[in-house]
């Protein structure tokens, strides 16, 4: 699933430790994997506007409000602040640091990283905002849980499901099929651009 925001989460990685037989081979299959999707890539790009009419129109989703998206918008607002505006965070702006792996370091880390994500929720809109946009499938014959998410100032496409394998498989068919068509431009593969970047990934991890 992909998601806007969640959890803070710690990962602690041995430094300068040799990679397993099993990161080797997933680390080769990446290689190949994007090759492969590097070749299938042709300049042909949309707009966001155009991305979400082809939501709407072509997966039959539709746009969602109410108090939960207005939550997630909040959240991702947050995010947002803080990877590309933590100058308004103040003394919050810079990003904690985890000492050592102790228990209580660890802990330390976790209550800074909360803290810092409630400041940046308590910064007001005027000051800095995002254009956020959840489609849901709409299929009154369906129990899929597929959502789309479109952020547009800052030009990221998301979305998530929930369910049994045919959902998932559908979700996967559908995202991938978004992210090919809001594409990429003749000067996004010639610069390999952070939009190329971005569809390069959601390929790779959706194949």
């Amino acid at each position: 699933m992909i998601v806007p925001d969640g959890p803070t989460s710690v990962f602690l990685m041995k430094r300068n430790g040799k990679l397993t037989l099993r990161q080797r081979l997933e680390k080769f299959r990446y290689k190949i994997k994007r090759a492969y999707v590097e070749k299938t890539l042709k300049a042909n790009s949309h707009s966001l506007d155009e991305v979400m009419d082809y939501i709407v129109n072509v997966h039959g989703f539709v746009e969602m409000e109410g108090e939960g998206v207005r939550q997630e918008y909040e959240e991702m607002r947050a995010s947002s602040i803080l990877q590309y505006a933590p100058e308004l965070l103040g003394e919050y702006a810079t990003m904690p640091q985890l000492k050592s792996e102790s228990e209580e370091d660890i802990r330390e880390y976790i209550n800074q990283s909360v803290e810092r994500q409630k400041k940046a929720m308590e910064i007001p809109m005027e000051e800095f905002d995002i254009d956020f946009h959840k489609f849901q499938n709409s299929g009154a014959d369906t129990n899929d849980n597929i959502y789309i998410i479109v952020e547009k100032r800052f030009a990221y496409i998301g979305g998530g499901a929930s369910g049994n394998k045919k959902v998932m498989r559908r979700f996967q068919k559908i995202y991938k099929d978004v992210h090919r068509y809001y594409g990429v431009t003749k000067e996004d593969i010639a610069k390999k651009s952070k939009r190329y970047e971005q569809l390069v990934r959601a390929l790779i991890h959706w194949s």
